[in-house]
């Protein structure tokens, strides 16, 4: 991995997975608090495959939001 990648990765908020925001299909939630592709789905999200984006929200009440 490029050291340019690395800088790129983010923690998902909720099982501390890192995901790239640019790459991965991340929710993002508040501006820089993600979950990774899994817990937005465990969370109640939906991927739309054919639009490239989630149309139904995750649930991410509870969750810490980073301080901007």
């Amino acid at each position: 991995m490029h050291r340019s990648e690395t800088l790129e990765l983010r923690p998902c908020a909720l099982c501390g997975a890192e995901i790239s925001p640019a790459r991965d299909r991340g929710y993002c939630f508040a501006t820089e608090a993600f979950l990774c592709f899994d817990c937005a789905i465990r969370r109640g999200g939906r991927w739309d495959e054919a639009q490239d984006r989630w149309d139904v929200e995750a649930d991410v009440s509870g969750l810490a939001v980073p301080e901007e």
